[in-house]
């Protein structure tokens, strides 16, 4: 066959053979921008910068300079093809932008981010407005200045926000504040300016303002069917763990059916994308099923691809010396507004020093918004020529690719600013936000672990800040047989494996479905499927590029139905032991007694009583710590029990305390070195404050000998409780002298293996570490 049929070159079709150009120049994008990335990761590029690059070489600045690749790139009639392609791209990816967008913290953070939007775009409206004096005589524009203004404006102001997104993303800092703080600021500065974008085409284009209600009208619509289907469509198909594909097509023509239809009249269908995406209801399989299945095409395909034709279509072959010169102004006054307008709003929101310069230059990449408007239909301005359009999309480009430089630059110069901060949860206090990942094997630890969720949550509609991810942890085989398919290959679903904890991930999703319609708390799901003997370093990295404040495991016994309990095994055991050995964040193993022990507060009306043992020490502190968030559930009753040494001083550390409801609070005092016994007296004072003073919380103490008379007493408190809450290790402590004796599980510590294994506890049991760093005993074995 002749090549050329093949690709419907001159004796083919000509209708198509711009199509078939578009699919080639896709594909050498691709190829071009994986290389540019290759090369450049080393230096901390993010992946736009490496896209837009593969998009220019590819240029009629380069490549497109051939004769032969000039006509077969640039046909007849490309134009339409390009036009039609991007816009089905920047729809899919504003959905998917929609879908993943964080609500609560934009809520929590709403005054940080209109304060820095509504500078910078007063930074660079005054610039603009500056622009407009210099540019009017350098290009010899005589009419119309107001056009002008506003187009310049825009392109100045203009953030794109998916060219954000995949930066934050490439560096690692989506899960960081000064990371969804900059995403949201890039949204919320793109979505303005795109409602500015349709003022202007409305005056141009002098269409009516009227559609612009109309396809509000039509967005609502859309949003309330999205609402009906996402509740509906699930129900069809209660045993499948995700929506068929022919249920999302239904989803995505809806979404493209309005889209056209906006963009039919000459209103931008952005804002209507993304808030249909952020209206889909995010529990349930609807939403989960929709993420899962765009988020990998549209961050492997859609976007380098968008990028690349954003870069394909830089042109400055026809400039002169006053454009080159006009070219270079708007660059500067770019990077000037966002720089004088945003660090003006740190100064006064007092953020940190250290994001001054990274946040205004990120901010400064131009996107989607600014090449729409420079495509508009100016044919009625005798100012707008080609040569100008191309000075204009071109500021567009060498913008973007200077301050995504900039950006990585400063964040190699200033890594430790922005690396993940590691904390314990002793210095962590209420307000900052709590990130937990609870690490489950099947649908039993899940139940287990929702409750504990459930309980740090806070009562029903707290706005404290909290995020819960969830990790199913699901152990490759040691050995495979030939004939087995591989892990991706299994099914035809998303994750459409009969084996491999698909049936348990379909129970695990329902648990947190039901969860999140009871307690409206969204619990964000992770899979992660290797072998176990790479399990703890694969959970260790994503606690550190997650950012977690605390990491849950399941204890390796389980409670059967006649309430003795099971060992599941001694690899998950040491799987537990390596965790702790090296995880960057606090860790905590979670022994859940699902049939007597912690209950789903949010499913109970009756109120829960846990206990806090405290005997000193950095992990107890810790333990401590994290009860401040329990301190916060009406549903919770939280005592603390201290217990103190005999020898000790008669000096209570917290002054005198009084029992709530009867319950006996028993406390002891370590004879430790001095520093960690002012450590442990200060932040009990600090917490006896705050909470007991309050009436928020039980306190009381008692004195015990030895280990024996230890466990007496937590014998004797062992059906009080449906939880207890205990720090690891203590060090040699008189209060668990010769409790080692019978120690089965030397990661519980002494106090948290003897109420682990203990026939007279019912209560479950959570085992708090803190972090340990390179000096520390990881251990007692």
């Amino acid at each position: 066959m002749d090549p050329k049929l093949l690709f419907c070159l001159p004796q083919g079709d000509e209708l198509f053979n711009p199509l078939n150009t578009l699919f080639i120049q896709m594909g050498c994008i691709l190829v071009f921008s994986q290389l540019f990335y290759l090369m450049l990761k080393p230096c901390g590029q993010a992946a736009p910068v490496a896209q837009i690059l593969a998009g220019i070489v590819l240029s009629p600045v380069l490549l497109s300079r051939i004769p032969k690749v000039k006509e077969f790139f640039l046909q007849k009639d490309a134009a339409d093809y390009y036009s039609f392609f991007s816009f089905v791209l920047r729809t899919s990816f504003m959905f998917l932008i929609g879908l993943e967008f964080d609500i609560q913290f934009l809520r929590r953070n709403f005054k940080k981010v209109s304060v820095i939007t509504l500078s910078s775009f007063s930074a660079c409206s005054l610039l603009s407005l500056a622009l407009v004096y210099i540019l009017t005589p350098l290009l010899h524009i005589k009419e119309d200045y107001l056009t002008l203004f506003m187009t310049l404006f825009v392109t100045l102001s203009n953030t794109s926000s998916p060219v954000v997104l995949r930066s934050i993303a490439d560096w690692k800092l989506n899960t960081s504040e000064i990371g969804r703080l900059t995403l949201s600021c890039a949204l919320f500065i793109e979505l303005s300016d795109v409602v500015i974008y349709t003022l202007v085409i409305a005056s141009i284009s002098k269409s009516m303002i009227g559609n612009i209600f109309l396809f509000i009208f039509a967005t609502g619509a859309l949003i309330l069917l999205n609402k009906f289907l996402a509740a509906w469509l699930p129900k069809r198909n209660p045993k499948e763990k995700y929506l068929s594909k022919a249920e999302t097509l239904v989803f995505i023509i809806f979404l493209l059916i309005i889209a056209v239809t906006i963009e039919s009249y000459d209103i931008n269908s952005s804002v209507s994308v993304f808030t249909i995406g952020i209206m889909v209801p995010r529990q349930g399989k609807t939403h989960r099923t929709l993420v899962q299945r765009l988020s990998y095409p549209i961050h492997e395909f859609v976007l380098p691809v968008y990028f690349g034709y954003m870069g394909f279509r830089f042109s400055i072959t026809a400039l002169t010396k006053r454009y080159y010169i006009g070219l270079v102004i708007i660059v500067i006054l770019a990077l000037a507004g966002k720089l004088i307008g945003v660090i003006c709003a740190c100064i006064y929101l007092k953020i940190p020093k250290k994001y001054w310069l990274f946040l205004p230059t990120i901010l400064s990449v131009k996107g989607h918004v600014g090449v729409l408007l420079l495509d508009a239909n100016y044919s009625k301005k005798k100012w707008w020529t080609t040569t100008i359009h191309d000075m204009m999309l071109a500021s567009l480009v060498v913008t973007t690719l200077v301050s995504g430089v900039l950006a990585s630059f400063l964040l190699k110069a200033r890594e430790k600013d922005f690396a993940p901060q590691k904390t314990c949860l002793e210095s962590h206090d209420t307000h900052e936000e709590l990130r937990v990942l609870s690490c489950v094997y099947g649908v039993r630890h899940a139940r287990g672990t929702i409750s504990l969720i459930s309980a740090l949550s806070g009562s029903h509609g707290a706005s404290k800040p909290f995020a819960a991810l969830l990790m199913h942890l699901v152990p490759l085989p040691k050995k495979r047989k030939s004939s087995e398919l591989l892990y991706h290959e299994l099914g035809d679903d998303v994750h459409g494996d009969d084996e491999f904890g698909t049936n348990d991930g379909l129970e695990i999703n329902d648990s947190i479905d039901s969860f999140a319609k009871d307690s409206k708390l969204l619990i964000q799901q992770v899979k992660l499927v290797t072998k176990m003997l790479n399990m703890h370093v694969e959970i260790c990295n994503a606690t550190e590029d997650l950012r977690i404040s605390i990491v849950f495991l399941p204890f390796h016994k389980h409670q059967r139905i006649d309430g003795k309990t099971t060992n599941d095994g001694e690899i998950f055991r040491q799987m537990n032991r390596n965790v702790l050995r090296h995880a960057p964040c606090s860790v905590g193993i979670f022994v859940d007694r699902n049939i007597t022990g912690f209950q789903q507060p949010h499913g109970f009306d009756s109120v829960q009583h846990v206990a806090a043992l405290f005997f000193g020490g950095p992990d107890d502190r810790d333990a401590l710590a994290l009860c401040r968030w329990l301190a916060n559930n009406n549903l919770i009753h939280l005592t603390i029990i201290h217990f103190v040494s005999e020898d000790s001083q008669t000096e209570s550390p917290v002054g005198n305390t009084t029992t709530q409801d009867n319950n006996n609070v028993f406390i002891e005092v370590a004879g430790r070195d001095q520093t960690e016994h002012e450590a442990d007296r200060s932040f009990l004072e600090e917490f006896h404050n705050r909470f007991v003073t309050t009436g928020q919380v039980g306190f009381m103490e008692k004195r015990v000998s030895d280990g024996p008379h230890t466990l007496t007493i937590l014998r004797e408190i062992g059906e009080m409780y449906s939880l207890f809450v205990v720090g690891k290790s203590r060090g040699d402590s008189p209060m668990t002298v010769r409790m080692k004796d019978w120690e089965e599980c030397p990661e519980l510590g002494t106090v948290g293996d003897f109420l682990a294994s203990s026939l007279d506890v019912n209560a479950s049991v959570l085992v708090v570490q803190r972090q340990r760093h390179s000096h520390d005993n990881f251990l007692d074995d």
